[in-house]
């Protein structure tokens, strides 16, 4: 029979490998990704990470909905379900075709106010005299951020989808600043255990810490080529003082949203700079885009001070 000096030290032996192992720091392990579906970015980030919130975030036309399509695309070409929920019914399903997204495997939800109202078919000028003072479009805004955070509680919670995307970059920042904290907090501890990529797309990053990654979009240079049919050439600064400006000699890559492929702009190829208009006599062709990473929790590298560099085409 064991004496009690006996029993006391292999008490002390076994609870002293129970708390060695405990205050023990574990590394954690980074999260499986999946490609956004724009090899610069990928560059940058290492991909949308499964399990986590992330957010692409940037001013109108700062390449927000090309992000998004592509990653899109490349959820469905994996065979994923996926879902987007559509704050201000913007959506273009036909865009989304030619984008390379399987439509058969996406869920669309559409929590726009105009779409509540005869199935979706209300003329937009209707719309707009229904919405009539700033102070209804607000509400309807307002609403609209309601239904996608109701919505979206529901989606995670049921599962079974490889990505699921919020598209809240028309909601003016003014409603989005009165969506909770907890509500980021909820959609963050509801996605962690599965293998979903909650991706939000928005004009400013407003999940804070609860987001494993921020990116941010800026537009940098807009390409157009002239819009009479028979010439199919780029337009040319003549014409055009202190519009375009030439950039001769150096390439442009243009990544397809659609095939994923680069394609080189000419060595005459124009561009139009951020802060001017396109002619109505100038059709796009395509836009170049600044990324950066505001916030990564899922790599400790440095990333590089200035971004990265990408282009979408439109795609024909």
């Amino acid at each position: 029979m064991p004496t009690a000096e006996t029993l006391r030290a292999r008490i002390e032996s076994s609870l002293g490998e129970r708390l060695s192992s405990m205050l023990l720091l574990q590394e954690r392990q980074s999260p499986l990704t999946v490609s956004t579906g724009v090899p610069a970015l990928d560059t940058l980030t290492g991909g949308l990470p499964r399990g986590a919130l992330s957010e692409i975030v940037g001013p109108a036309s700062a390449g927000r909905t090309g992000v998004m399509l592509a990653a899109l695309a490349g959820a469905t070409r994996r065979q994923e379900i996926c879902a987007l929920v559509d704050a201000s019914d913007s959506f273009d399903p036909a865009s989304a075709e030619t984008a390379g997204i399987d439509l058969a495997r996406l869920l669309w939800v559409r929590c726009s106010e105009r779409s509540s109202v005869s199935g979706g078919k209300e003329e937009p000028r209707a719309a707009l005299e229904r919405v009539g003072s700033s102070t209804r479009a607000g509400f309807a805004f307002a609403k609209a951020a309601e239904q996608v955070l109701q919505v979206t509680d529901l989606l995670l919670q049921g599962g079974g989808f490889g990505m699921v995307v919020l598209d809240l970059g028309d909601i003016p920042p003014e409603n989005m600043r009165r969506v909770p904290l907890t509500s980021w907090f909820r959609f963050r501890r509801a996605v962690e255990p599965t293998a979903t990529v909650l991706l939000l797309v928005e004009q400013e990053p407003w999940a804070k810490t609860c987001a494993s990654l921020v990116v941010r979009l800026q537009r940098e240079e807009v390409c157009a080529r002239d819009s009479v049919p028979n010439l199919g050439r780029p337009i040319t600064t003549k014409g055009w003082p202190g519009l375009l400006t030439s950039k001769a000699g150096k390439a442009s890559p243009f990544p397809d949203v659609q095939a994923g492929e680069s394609s080189a702009a000419g060595e005459n190829q124009p561009y139009l700079s951020a802060n001017n208009v396109v002619s109505h006599a100038a059709l796009l062709r395509g836009m170049n885009f600044r990324a950066e990473v505001v916030r990564s929790w899922t790599q400790r590298k440095p990333f590089p001070s200035g971004g990265v560099r990408f282009g979408l085409r439109v795609a024909l």
